[in-house]
């Protein structure tokens, strides 16, 4: 075998490896599921929220002493429970902290609503005023809730959602 074919071979090896990695991310698999609901708003806040309560949990395993006991236990620490802890101890900030709060309540709205659906009265309160149309609800939910939540944790989000992707080595 020629020393040019097997400097191919392991260029393809890496980027094969790489591809894998990047479709196992489980980022990738999430932003994914978003964007096969984006079209049901219902599916849509289910699959998103789900993203923001693993991200919650992950940022109370990060960061707060006690938190197996937080993350092991819905009943006594409920996902608006966690929301708080974080926004107290400083690691989300008031405004993320109604945003997310505003979002369980939809969640829990469509959750449990026979007919749900995204209306004006719904998005009121958001900022910027595009994410004001329910027709851009999808790009609130992949660009602030999930992006933006993503953008501000990444180092501790990234060996978690993202293993082997930013650098550091996933085995």
């Amino acid at each position: 075998m020629d020393i040019g074919k097997k400097e191919k071979d392991k260029t393809n090896n890496g980027r094969d490896l790489f591809q894998k990695r990047l479709d196992d991310a489980p980022m990738i698999k999430i932003t994914r599921e978003i964007t096969m609901v984006k079209n049901n708003n219902r599916l849509l806040v289910l699959v998103t929220h789900g993203f923001i309560e693993l991200s919650v949990n992950a940022l109370i395993d990060h960061y707060l002493k006690n938190s197996k006991k937080v993350t092991n236990d819905g009943r006594s620490y409920p996902h608006s429970t966690k929301l708080l802890l974080l926004n107290e101890v400083g690691i989300i900030d008031d405004n993320l902290y109604k945003v997310f709060n505003w979002f369980r309540k939809l969640r829990n709205r469509a959750a449990h609503q026979p007919i749900f659906k995204i209306n004006k009265d719904d998005l009121k309160n958001l900022r910027p005023e595009k994410y004001k149309n329910p027709s851009n609800f999808y790009n609130l939910c992949m660009e602030e809730l999930v992006g933006g939540f993503w953008n501000q944790h990444i180092p501790i989000f990234g060996p978690i959602f993202a293993p082997g992707l930013g650098g550091e080595d996933s085995e």
